[in-house]
């Protein structure tokens, strides 16, 4: 199927009801994390920080300084009833359902029904944006956020709905202050600048309003844990690794296409093809910028029309170009993880991807419909199709692997359990795993904590309790005389060691 026909043909045949069809597109994108994703995959690291905050009978993980509580409260309603994954899965796919019709709701009164469901396509047919519709992570759900805030601003300046518009834009932006404060820095900047630009004081105001109510949770957390806003800050810094410049986008290239984690960030660059996807969006969304700062001089054109693909998108208002917006935006929500932070994680880029993906789709219907020639579309038919390829087979590939690495992790904890390891427990190691600590409910002890020690943890716990270390490695001292299991061999060595023992029978 070529971009021409999906213009022409098809496009005038969706639904007009901007809300159908964004509808109709959030549930492919739902069918689609539900026919290819693992829904029984345990949750990872992060994600079960977040959950144990509100998990009954799961002891708190360490809650960070760079985290914030916005993806907590997402996940609060059915966490707070089942640690079960394939229910708290499920629940963050509808979730993200919702939220993808949220998000792309605004642009659907700023541009052409074309360019709407090709970047809404563009999107959601990322791996990154695919998995992590499942999984209890912030990212996402920023992205959600900045997509909608720039949309309600343009539906600001074009003179939309006042109330609503401006609605809209202050709670996106305090949602994603909520979500990732840091996040809404880089939001908030272009925003303003765009309104202050346009003479809407009032915009720049509402916009810096939703930021300051967004980290009002962040700040009184940090009065009361972290010593104040600014000693929080410099933590978050620390635990980031330091914020300076960094050759993040080196690293966030390699990971474009797996892993979902690179710290440090050493992988050889091996086979760069699959993932030149990544730089060709930002090209692509570039050229759409530029096209559409061109056609802010044009007429707009109603979303009720039959929308051919040669008409140009409507700005957001006389002088405004929505395309050009989008990229400013999505460019600089990306500054922070491609200068400043010096490892790779995909999910870092979602909200770049979904601004950068509206000029992008611009770009590629207004190429087609300049040159109109059937070689020019078919080109990009194929372009597209093969994009889509790439992404679907990375999904799966890597929802494999870490749903078998997952799976693996959370049956040598279930291993434990049969050994003994059960609440009332204390699982203790250099570095404690949270998603381990989750599967057990036990709580932790890091021994690289100045403020604790095990021999002050031992002697004030209660009778019953069980001590354990998991390790592949040599237990310290102390440990080497507890009860000793292997729960996992490779090549006939050792490879998991449990060593447990309990408060009325330590020596």
């Amino acid at each position: 199927m070529s971009v021409w026909w999906f213009s022409v043909h098809l496009v005038p045949r969706l639904p007009r009801n901007p809300a159908v069809l964004l509808a109709l597109i959030a549930i492919v994108y739902v069918a689609v994390q539900l026919v290819v994703l693992p829904y029984g995959m345990p949750l990872e690291w992060d994600e079960a920080v977040y959950a144990s905050q509100v998990a009954p009978g799961v002891p708190d993980a360490v809650f960070s300084a760079p985290r914030a509580r916005g993806i907590v409260w997402l996940v609060a309603p059915v966490v707070y009833f089942t640690r079960d994954p394939v229910l708290i899965r499920l629940w963050m796919t509808l979730l993200s359902g919702i939220g993808f019709c949220l998000a792309f709701l605004p642009w659907s009164f700023l541009l052409r029904r074309s360019v709407l469901v090709l970047s809404a396509a563009l999107f959601g047919g990322l791996w990154t944006t695919l998995l992590y519709g499942t999984q209890v992570m912030p990212n996402l759900y920023v992205a959600f956020g900045c997509a909608a805030a720039t949309g309600c601003l343009l539906l600001a300046l074009r003179g939309g709905p006042a109330r609503a518009a401006l609605a809209g834009l202050a709670a996106s932006v305090a949602a994603v202050a909520v979500l990732r404060p840091g996040d809404a820095l880089w939001l908030a900047l272009p925003l303003a600048a765009v309104s202050l630009l346009r003479r809407r004081v009032k915009l720049a105001a509402v916009t810096s309003a939703g930021v300051v109510a967004g980290f009002v949770p962040w700040i009184v957390e940090a009065y009361v844990s972290y010593g104040g806003p600014l000693s929080r800050w410099r933590a978050a810094g620390e635990v980031q690794g330091g914020l300076s410049l960094s050759p993040g986008f080196l690293h966030q290239f390699k990971t474009a296409n797996g892993p979902v984690f690179c710290r440090p960030c050493t992988l050889p660059l091996e086979d760069p093809w699959p993932a030149a996807w990544w730089l060709v969006l930002p090209v692509l969304a570039l050229a759409g910028a530029i096209v559409s700062l061109r056609s802010v001089s044009l007429p707009s054109v109603s979303r009720d029309a039959v929308d051919p693909v040669s008409a140009p998108s409507a700005p957001g208002s006389p002088g405004v170009p929505a395309a050009a917006v989008a990229a400013v935006t999505g460019f600089s929500v990306a500054v922070p993880y491609l200068l400043l932070v010096d490892y790779g994680a995909p999910r870092f880029l979602l909200p770049a991807y979904v601004l950068l993906a509206v000029p992008a789709a611009e770009f590629l219907l207004w190429l087609v419909a300049r040159r109109a020639s059937r070689v020019v579309a078919g080109a990009v038919a194929v372009a597209l199709l093969a994009h889509a390829a790439v992404q679907m087979t990375v999904l799966v590939e890597l929802a494999d692997q870490q749903d078998r690495q997952r799976s693996y992790n959370a049956q040598v904890v279930r291993d434990m359990a049969k050994r003994g390891v059960r609440p009332p427990c204390t699982m203790v190691d250099d570095l404690v795993d949270p998603a381990m600590t989750f599967v057990s409910r036990c709580d932790t002890l890091n021994l690289t904590d100045p403020g604790d020690s095990l021999e002050a943890r031992m002697a004030a716990a209660e009778p019953g309790r069980v001590f354990a270390l998991l390790t592949k490695k040599e237990p310290p001292e102390p440990m080497a005389g507890w009860q000793r299991y292997v729960l996992r061999e490779k090549d006939g060595e050792p490879l998991w060691t449990a060593y447990i023992t309990r408060k009325d029978t330590a020596r």
